[in-house]
């Protein structure tokens, strides 16, 4: 018995339908995937930021004790190499 003309067309559209809702469920898996991957990449973003900014002020507050005690070695020094009377 030979097929309907109805038939010739209704079953590749249920394929494709069926295809069709197979993409649609991978995307929307991606789609997930995706939005999760952009959130821990923010994150990430933010914790960068956050720690370089940490480490340039603490590399700013550290200059200014670091040059007070190079000026505090210069001087030992100097007092130092300065001959005293009790050494002649």
């Amino acid at each position: 018995m030979a097929e309907q003309p109805a038939d010739f067309v209704l079953r590749p559209l249920r394929e494709i339908r069926a295809d069709v809702a197979s993409v649609r469920e991978t995307l929307e898996g991606h789609s997930a995937r995706f939005d999760r991957l952009e959130k821990r990449l923010n994150d990430v973003a933010k914790i960068v930021t956050y720690t370089l900014g940490h480490a340039s002020e603490t590399q700013f507050r550290q200059t200014e004790p670091q040059s007070r005690l190079d000026g505090l070695f210069d001087k030992v020094e100097k007092l130092l190499s300065v001959p005293h009377p009790s050494t002649h």
